[in-house]
């Protein structure tokens, strides 16, 4: 487990919101993360995320690995 402190939150200038949307962001472009668990951590829906993807110039790539990785945490979600 990762912990970020106010102050460090506070001396990025960042909400911890912000932050979370912006390691999501790191996370899939660097293809570390699905779509799915990417728009779960920033905490956005499908759509949400997909607008900051295109606001940020970051394509959406979305391969059957990752469909079927989306695919288990739903079922792990609904569980």
């Amino acid at each position: 487990m990762v912990a970020i402190t106010d102050e460090m939150l506070a001396q990025m200038q960042i909400s911890e919101d912000e932050f979370r949307a912006e390691m999501a962001l790191w996370l899939f472009a660097n293809r570390k993360a699905s779509f799915g668990f990417a728009r779960k951590l920033a905490g956005l829906d499908v759509w949400q995320f997909q607008e900051l993807l295109d606001e940020r110039g970051i394509a959406v790539h979305y391969d059957v690995d990752e469909y079927l990785a989306d695919l288990k945490n739903l079922q792990i979600l609904h569980t």
